[in-house]
C-alpha cells in the first residue's frame, strides 16, 4: 500500500496526520486484544492441518469485525505457514470470504516442487466501504454491524498436497517441531 494512503497532509500547521482509525494484530494463540471497537479473541491454533480437495476455513483467519464509525475502508492481512505434505510437489488454492461469500478477485494459487518447500504465505486485501457491493473486489455498501472475514484453502489434488502451521525442518532436525502460529491484522481507515 502506498504511504499516501496511510498519511495525509494536515490543513493546519503543515504537518502530517494519520487516517488510521484503528489497527491491531491477533496471533493465533487465543490471547484476546481489546481496541476501541471491541475485544477480539483469535483461535488458539494447536495442530497442523493436512489439506484436502475441499475448501476449509483456515484456522486463525476468521474475525467478526465492525469498524469504527467513519471508516471508508478496512485492510485485512493474514499470514500463515504452508508446506509440502506427503508428496514432494505442492499446489494450493486460497481465497478470502466476507460473510461466507468468496471474493473472486482474492483467489490465489501457490505451488512449489521439492520436499523442502515451506513458506510463510502473506495475504493482504483492501475492503472499500460505500458504493455498490462487489463480490469481485470485496467492496461493501455499508458496514455498521459485524461482518465475518476469513480465508479458505484447499490442495489441488492428492498428487499436490499441502499442510498448514508446521515446518518440516528447523536447526538441522525435523521431528516434533512446534506449531507456526498464524497472524491476523486489521486496519480501519477513514
Amino acid at each position: 500500500m502506498a504511504l499516501s494512503t496511510i498519511t495525509s497532509a494536515s490543513t493546519s500547521g503543515g504537518g502530517f496526520g494519520s487516517n488510521i482509525l484503528e489497527t491491531f494484530t491477533l496471533v493465533g494463540n487465543g490471547e484476546a486484544v481489546t481496541v476501541g471497537s471491541g475485544t477480539y479473541t483469535p483461535a488458539n491454533v494447536t495442530a497442523e492441518v493436512h489439506l484436502t480437495d475441499s475448501h476449509v476455513v483456515i484456522n486463525g483467519s476468521s474475525i467478526a469485525y465492525t469498524p469504527p464509525s467513519g471508516a471508508t475502508e478496512v485492510i485485512y492481512e493474514f499470514q500463515y505457514k504452508i508446506a509440502w505434505d506427503s508428496t514432494a510437489a505442492r499446489i494450493c488454492h486460497s481465497a478470502m470470504r466476507i460473510d461466507g461469500t468468496q471474493i473472486t478477485g482474492s483467489r490465489q494459487t501457490t505451488g512449489a516442487s521439492g520436499s523442502y518447500d515451506q513458506v510463510n504465505h502473506y495475504f493482504k486485501w483492501r475492503i472499500p466501504i460505500g458504493g455498490s457491493a462487489s463480490t469481485a473486489t470485496g467492496r461493501v455498501a455499508s458496514w455498521t454491524s459485524a461482518k465475518t472475514i476469513d480465508m479458505t484453502v484447499r490442495r489441488y489434488d492428492g498428487n499436490y498436497t499441502g499442510r498448514l502451521f508446521r515446518s518440516h525442518y528447523w536447526d538441522g532436525g525435523a521431528p516434533n517441531l512446534p506449531i507456526d502460529l498464524p497472524v491476523l491484522s486489521i486496519t480501519a481507515l477513514k
